[in-house]
Order: C-alpha cells, then sequence, then structure tokens
C-alpha cells in the first residue's frame, strides 16, 4: 500500500453533516462525502404464494 492509494471500506453510515459522513468500522470514521459510495445489500423477493401446491 502507498499513502494516498484508495481503498474499500465497507460499514454502516451512522451521521451526515456538511459534506461529512461518519461511518461505523467498528470505531466511528468520518470521511467527506463525495468519497463514499452507497451500496445496498441484496434482499431476496418474499413470496407470498407457497412454492409447492397442496392436494386437496
Amino acid at each position: 500500500m502507498t499513502k494516498g492509494q484508495p481503498i474499500e471500506l465497507m460499514g454502516d453510515i451512522t451521521h451526515v453533516d456538511e459534506g461529512r459522513v461518519t461511518v461505523t468500522l467498528g470505531i466511528p470514521v468520518t470521511v467527506n462525502a463525495d468519497t463514499v459510495r452507497l451500496v445496498t445489500r441484496y434482499v431476496p423477493p418474499k413470496g407470498k404464494t407457497p412454492l409447492s401446491d397442496n392436494a386437496t
């Protein structure tokens, strides 16, 4: 690694204030908002009908 090299860290955003974002990475870290990329987790669709038909 070298100084100024971009790295990817993943955490939850806990606070947004005037162009700065606080992200929890085990400890809170405050960074400029323009350096943060929002990634949402995949949530599978919730089925409302059963996957198999029952014999009637």
